[in-house]
C-alpha cells in the first residue's frame, strides 16, 4: 500500500471503518476458490515524497475546492447566462440591417451600429456561430455572435473585396485584453478553429461551452437507440398511429432525447423548426452566390445563434443536474483546448501518402488487369472451378438493317454495317462489364465482384464461389467432405467439417433463388459460407475486407497464384490511407506567416519557433497549428468525439499513412509530456467490485488486475488466454468488451473472427465456458435479494455492482456523481439497453477519472507557474506540451495528479489507502513527436526513415530530477522570473484569489453513502462466491432458520446484521471449495 509521507498526505483523517474480519474472512475465501490466493506478484518500486497539500480535510473537499478554481471564471459566467430571460436579451437585428462590411460590427438594442476590432471587453459571454464557403477554402467567411448587449457580425475582407487572399480569421479579443471570455456555440470546436487568438502559441483567457455535449449528457441517446429514434420520428411525422401504438416503449426515450444536430435539439428543448435551407448556400454556392445573397446568409447565420442561445438555456441547467461537479464544468471547457503544432513534414506527409496509393492502387489494378486478359485466352474455361463462375455469355455482333433496290440488290451504302457503338461484341459478358469505355481498357479493382475469381482464392485450400443468397462461399468435394466426417483424413490433413453448415440450393430452375453452379454440383460437392466475423447468419461480402486480415496472413485464405498475395497485401497496406485520407486532408492547418493578423493587416505569426529538425532528421520549415475540431462530450458515456485524431491508428510498417499522429512535431524548445492511465477501466471496474470488501484486492477481479503478473499468468489477459487457448494481445479485446456489457454471443463473433476455421459451435461454447469462468453464472431467482445476481466467477462481485449502479433508480458514477442520460434510466429504458448502461458506468467513471487528472494538472501548473498547454487526450491518455525548462517539474505535476485521481476514487468508495503499484503512472514520456510510445520508430511504406526515440521516466526518475519531489523551481533557475510562453497563469484564479470552502451539500456529495457500505451485508457476499446454485439455496434455507430460531426479520434485500457468526462458519466449513 501507500508509503507512509504520501498515505499522510492524501488519508490524513480516517472517516470509514475499516474492512472487519468477516469481510476479510470471505475475500480470502473467494481468492482461493478462485486458485489465486497466496500466488506470487511483482514487487513494487516503493517512492516515497511530500506532494502538495490538499486544498480541504479530504481528498473529497480537495478536488471540489480545486474544481472550482480551475472552473472559475467560466462556471459562474455560463450560469449568469443562462438565467437572462428572452426578453432581456437584445433583439436580432432584421435581414436588410447586416452590414456586407468587413471586420466586426456591433449592433447595439437601439439600433445604432458601429465597427469594432473585437466584440466589447465587457461582453464576457458570447454565444457565436461562423460559416465557411466549402468549396473555396476552410477559412471563415462571416459569423454572427450575441451578448446581453449587442448582436455582432463578422464579415471576412475576402467576401467584402477589401482584401484577394481568403486567409482571415476572426479576432475574439482586443489587443492587450485581459478578461477572461466565455463563447457558446453548438459544436463549437469547428467555430473554435477559425479564432485568430486560438492559433497563437500563448493561450489566451477564451473558454468555450458546447451545447451538443451539453445535451448528449442529459438527453443524448446510445448507438442502439438512435435507429429506433429515427423510425419513430418518421411515424410522427407520417401520423402512423399503428407503429406509433406497436412502439409505445421507444416512444418513452423519444420524449426524453433527440440527436444531437441544432435542428433536432432545437425542436426538442424549444418546439423551433430550424430553416437549413440556406445552409446550401455554403456548401456549393461561389463568392458571388455569397455576396448577391448577403442579407439572406446573415440572417440565416444570425439565427443560428439566436436558436442556439434559446437551447443553452435549456441544456445548461440541464447538464448541471447530471454533471453538478466542478470538475466536469472544468474537464469539459479544458477539452477544447486542443492544440497540434506541426511543420512541414505535415504536407510532405499527405503528398506522399497520395502518391503510394496512386502507385500501389495501380500496381494491382495492373495485376488484376493481366489476369483478366488471360482468364480471356482460357481455351476451356468451363473445367476451372473459378472461371467456371463468370458469365461467359457472348453478345453476337450486331449489323444495321440492310437497304434494297427494287431489284433486290443493296442500295448505295445500304449493307448491313456492323454496330459502331455497339460494346465489344465477340467478347464474354463478364469481360464486357469491366470495360473502360474512357480508357479503353479493362479495368478492375479487389473490390470487384470478379476479383477473387480472377485471383483464384481459396478458402482453407478449396476454391471461392459467390452466392447471392449465402455470399462468398467455398467448395468442397463429397469425397474430401466424407472422409473428413469420417476422420478418414489425417493422412490427406483435411480441415474439420464437423459443425459447419452445408448450404442448401434449389434445384428447380424455376426458382427464383435457383442458382446454376451449386445445383449442377449438387452430386459432387458441398458448399459452406465463409465465416463472417459477426456470426453465421452474416454474409461474407468481402473476402479482401479489413476482418479478412488474419486470415491472408496465416494461409487460411490463400490463391493458387503467387501475386495474389501480394495483390492481397498491396490491398490491405492501402486500407488504412483509403479509409482516413479524406479526414486527413480536411484538417484545417494554419501556417505561421500564412493568415492576415486581424489588428495590422500583416501575415500574422503564431509565436512558435521551427521545430527541432535535429529530432526528426529532416527539414522543419514553417511552424503550423492545427486545432482538433472535438466535441467534449460526443457520445452518451461523455466520451469525447473527433474524426481523426482521436480515431487514428498507432504506426505500422504495413499501414500506409499510418505515422498520422508522429506527424504532430514539438517546436524547438518545448517537449510533449504525457502518459497512459494503466489500465484504466479496468481498474475502476475493479475497484467498484473490492469496494463491497473495502479491501483493493479483495476480489479476484481486482487481485488480478492489481497483483497479477504474466510471468505467472494471473494477470486478467493471461486468464482469459488460457481459458479461450488465444494469444495475451487478443485476450484484451475480450475483456475489455465483457467490461463494457458485451455477452456471450459477442464473444462468439470474436472468437470467430480470430479463428476463422472454427465452427460457430465451437466457438459458442467456448464463449459460454469464458463467461462462466470469469461474469460467472446467474441466479434469476430473485426471492432472497430483490433482483438477480452472479455467481461463482472472478469477475461477479464487479458485475453486480455494476449492474446495481446501472438499474438503480438514478445511476451516477462513484467519482464525481455524474448521472446517466434520461434515454437510459430505469424508468424510460426498463430492462432494455443493459449493455449500453452498464458501459456507461465503467466508461463515463473513465470520463471522471480524465476530467479530474485535467483539472489537477491545471491546478498544479497555476500554482507552481510551470510553462505548459493541453494538447490532446484520447480517452485513456493525455498530452500537454512543456517548455524544456519545465519537463521535470511538469512529469511530477502529472504523477501527482494521477496518485490524487486514483486517491479520490478509492475515498469515494470507502477506502482511505491505495496500492502503490497504481498510485503512480508506470512511465510519464517526454517526446519530440506524438506517438503511443517513445520508442516507436513509426515506420510505414511512407515513413521508411525512423524517427529517433524519446526519453520514459518513472517516478523514481522523476524524484530525481525534481530535488526528491519538489515543484518548485530549482534554486538555481531563473523559471520563476522568466515570463511564461505558452500561457499567463495570471490571466486565472489562483488558491490566494479565490475562498476554498468546504463542500456544499450536492447530488455528488449524496451519492457517497450508496457507494460505501457502512453495514456490510455478509450473506450477499458470501452467496456470490459460491460455485452452484444449490449452495445459495441450501445457505438460504439455513440462514432462514437461524434467523427465525433468533426471531430476525428476513427482508429481501435489506442488510443483515446478525448472520456474521454463522456465515463466518459456512464460510470456514466451505473453505475447500
Amino acid at each position: 500500500m501507500l508509503a507512509p509521507q504520501l498515505r499522510k498526505s492524501v488519508f490524513a483523517k480516517p472517516s470509514f471503518e475499516p474492512a472487519t474480519d468477516m469481510q476479510k474472512r470471505i475475500s480470502i475465501d473467494h481468492l482461493k476458490s478462485q486458485e489465486v490466493y497466496g500466488k506470487e506478484s511483482e514487487p513494487v518500486e516503493m517512492a516515497d515524497f511530500t506532494p502538495p497539500k490538499l486544498v480541504g480535510s479530504s481528498i473529497d473537499e480537495h478536488f471540489r475546492n480545486i474544481g472550482e478554481i480551475v472552473a472559475e471564471p467560466y462556471l459562474s459566467m455560463a450560469k449568469r447566462f443562462a438565467a437572462i430571460p428572452d426578453d432581456k436579451m437584445p433583439k436580432m437585428p432584421s435581414a436588410n440591417k447586416w452590414l456586407n462590411r468587413s471586420g466586426w460590427t456591433r449592433y447595439g438594442p437601439d439600433g445604432e451600429t458601429r465597427k469594432v476590432v473585437a466584440p466589447d471587453a465587457e461582453d464576457d459571454v458570447l454565444v457565436y456561430d461562423v460559416e465557411i464557403l466549402v468549396p473555396d477554402a476552410p477559412y471563415p467567411i462571416m459569423a454572427a455572435a450575441v451578448s446581453p448587449n449587442a448582436w455582432y457580425m463578422w464579415v471576412s475582407p475576402y467576401l467584402t473585396g477589401d482584401s484577394s487572399r481568403n486567409r482571415h480569421l476572426i479576432p475574439m479579443m482586443h489587443p492587450g485584453q485581459r478578461k477572461p471570455r466565455l463563447t457558446i456555440g453548438h459544436n463549437v470546436g469547428f467555430d473554435r478553429a477559425r479564432i485568430q487568438e486560438e492559433r497563437l502559441a500563448k493561450r489566451p483567457p477564451l473558454g468555450f461551452l458546447d451545447t451538443m455535449s451539453l445535451h448528449v449528457s442529459s438527453g443524448g441517446l446510445c448507438s442502439q437507440q438512435r435507429l429506433y429514434w429515427m423510425r419513430y420520428s418518421r411515424a410522427k411525422k407520417e401520423n402512423d398511429k399503428e407503429y406509433l401504438q406497436l412502439n409505445a416503449d421507444t416512444g418513452k426515450f423519444f420524449d426524453v432525447s433527440s440527436l444531437n444536430s441544432l435542428k433536432e435539439v432545437a425542436r426538442h428543448y424549444c418546439s423551433i423548426d430550424v430553416d437549413k435551407a440556406q445552409r446550401d448556400m455554403f456548401v456549393v454556392g461561389s463568392l458571388k452566390d455569397i455576396c448577391e445573397n448577403f442579407a439572406a446568409l446573415a440572417e440565416y447565420c444570425a439565427m443560428d445563434v439566436d436558436v442556439t442561445r434559446k437551447v443553452y438555456t435549456k441544456v445548461f441547467p440541464a447538464f448541471l443536474k447530471k454533471c453538478p461537479h466542478p470538475v466536469s464544468f472544468a474537464g469539459m471547457v479544458t477539452m477544447l483546448e486542443g492544440y497540434l503544432p506541426v511543420d512541414r513534414s505535415w504536407p510532405e506527409y499527405i503528398c506522399k501518402s497520395e502518391e503510394l496509393l496512386k502507385e500501389l492502387s495501380g500496381a494491382v489494378t495492373s495485376k488484376l488487369r493481366d489476369l483478366a486478359e488471360d482468364a480471356l485466352k482460357s481455351e476451356s474455361p468451363m473445367d476451372d472451378p473459378w472461371l467456371r463462375n463468370l458469365d461467359w455469355t457472348v453478345e453476337p455482333q450486331k449489323f444495321t438493317k440492310p437497304k434494297f433496290k427494287a431489284d433486290g440488290s443493296y442500295a448505295k451504302n445500304g449493307e448491313p454495317r456492323p454496330y459502331t457503338k455497339q460494346l465489344l461484341p465477340g467478347f464474354p459478358q463478364w469481360y464486357r462489364d469491366i470495360w473502360d469505355k474512357k480508357f479503353k481498357r479493362p479495368h478492375i479493382t479487389v473490390r470487384t465482384r470478379i476479383a477473387p475469381y480472377l485471383l483464384k482464392l481459396k478458402w482453407l485450400g478449396y476454391p471461392l464461389y459467390h452466392s447471392s443468397m449465402y455470399g462468398w462461399a467455398f467448395r468442397v468435394p463429397i469425397n474430401d467432405y466424407n472422409m473428413s466426417i469420417n476422420n478418414e483424413s489425417a493422412d490427406l490433413q483435411l480441415p474439420s467439417f464437423k459443425g459447419m453448415r452445408v448450404l442448401e440450393f434449389p434445384s428447380n430452375p424455376d426458382d427464383p433463388e435457383y442458382e446454376k453452379i451449386p445445383a449442377e454440383d449438387s452430386n459432387r460437392a458441398f458448399y459452406f459460407k465463409v465465416p463472417h466475423p459477426d456470426g453465421e447468419s452474416a454474409n461474407c461480402g468481402n473476402p479482401f475486407a479489413k476482418s479478412y486480415q488474419t486470415a491472408i496472413e496465416d494461409g487460411t485464405l490463400s490463391s493458387a497464384y503467387p501475386m495474389a498475395k501480394q495483390a492481397m497485401e498491396m490491398n490491405a497496406m492501402c486500407s488504412y490511407w483509403i479509409s482516413a485520407r479524406e479526414r486527413i486532408k480536411s484538417q484545417f492547418v494554419v501556417w505561421d506567416g500564412d493568415a492576415e493578423d486581424a489588428f495590422t493587416g500583416k501575415p500574422l505569426g503564431l509565436g512558435l519557433p521551427e521545430s527541432d529538425d535535429s529530432d526528426t532528421n529532416s527539414e522543419s520549415g514553417p511552424a503550423g497549428v492545427i486545432l482538433p475540431i472535438v466535441v467534449p462530450m460526443g457520445t452518451i458515456t461523455r466520451r469525447a468525439v473527433e474524426s481523426a485524431w482521436m480515431t487514428a491508428s498507432n504506426a505500422k510498417a504495413n499501414r500506409l499513412g499510418s505515422e498520422l499522429k508522429s506527424m504532430v512535431r514539438c517546436p524547438k524548445g518545448y517537449r510533449f509530456v504525457g502518459a497512459d492511465v494503466d489500465s484504466e477501466e479496468l481498474w475502476i471496474s475493479a475497484l467498484i467490485g473490492d469496494s463491497q470488501f473495502r479491501m483493493h484486492g479483495a476480489t479476484a477481479f481486482g487481485w488480478m488486475t492489481l497483483q497479477g503478473t504474466k510471468a505467472e499468468e494471473t494477470d486478467l489477459h493471461s486468464n482469459t488466454a488460457r481459458i479461450l487457448d488465444i494469444g495475451r494481445g487478443s485476450a484484451k479485446v475480450f475483456n475489455y468488451g465483457r467490461i463494457y456489457g458485451a455477452g456471450v454471443k459477442y464473444a462468439t463473433t470474436l472468437l470467430l473472427q480470430f479463428n476463422p476455421d472454427m465452427t460457430e459451435a465451437e466457438a459458442v461454447e467456448k464463449a459460454e465456458q469464458l463467461y462462466a469462468s470469469t461474469k460467472g453464472k446467474n441466479m434469476r431467482n430473485k426471492r432472497a435479494f430483490g433482483r438477480a445476481f452472479w455467481y461463482g466467477g472472478t469477475e461477479s462481485y464487479m458485475f453486480n455492482k455494476l449492474e446495481a449502479i446501472a438499474t438503480s433508480d438514478d445511476p451516477r458514477t462513484p467519482a464525481l456523481g455524474c448521472g446517466i442520460a434520461d434515454a437510459l434510466k430505469k424508468n424510460v429504458a426498463g430492462d432494455r439497453f443493459m449493455t449500453s448502461r452498464v458501459n456507461w458506468v465503467v466508461q463515463s467513471s473513465g470520463v471522471d477519472y480524465l476530467h479530474l487528472l485535467l483539472v489537477s494538472m491545471t491546478y498544479l501548473s497555476r500554482c507552481y507557474n510551470i510553462d505548459m498547454r493541453f494538447v490532446i487526450s484520447v480517452h485513456d491518455e493525455v498530452r500537454y506540451m512543456v517548455s524544456e525548462r519545465d519537463v521535470p517539474r511538469a512529469a511530477l505535476a502529472l504523477q501527482i495528479s494521477n496518485l490524487w485521481v486514483r486517491s479520490l476514487f478509492s475515498y469515494r468508495l470507502g477506502m482511505e489507502d491505495l496500492p502503490q503499484s497504481v498510485a503512480f503512472f508506470s512511465a510519464v514520456d517526454v517526446d519530440h513527436v506524438l506517438r503511443k510510445e517513445v520508442d516507436m520508430e513509426c515506420i510505414t511504406p511512407t515513413n521508411p526513415t525512423p524517427i529517433p526515440p524519446g526519453v520514459s521516466y518513472s517516478i523514481k526518475n522523476i524524484l530525481d530530477l525534481t530535488n526528491g519531489g519538489s515543484l518548485d523551481p530549482p534554486q538555481n533557475s531563473d523559471s520563476t522570473d522568466q515570463p511564461t510562453s505558452l500561457v499567463d497563469h495570471s490571466l486565472f484564479p489562483i488558491l490566494k484569489n479565490v475562498k476554498v470552502q468546504k463542500p456544499k451539500n450536492s447530488r455528488a456529495m449524496e451519492l457517497l453513502p450508496s457507494m460505501y457500505e457502512n453495514k456490510p451485508d455478509y450473506l450477499w457476499l458470501t452467496a456470490q462466491m459460491l460455485s452452484s446454485s444449490t449452495e445459495i439455496n441450501a445457505l438460504l434455507v439455513e440462514t432462514q432458520h437461524a434467523m427465525k430460531k433468533y426471531r430476525y426479520s428476513h427482508p429481501a434485500a435489506k442488510h443483515y446484521k446478525k448472520t456474521a457468526g454463522y456465515t463466518e462458519t459456512r464460510c470456514v466449513q466451505n473453505n475447500s471449495k
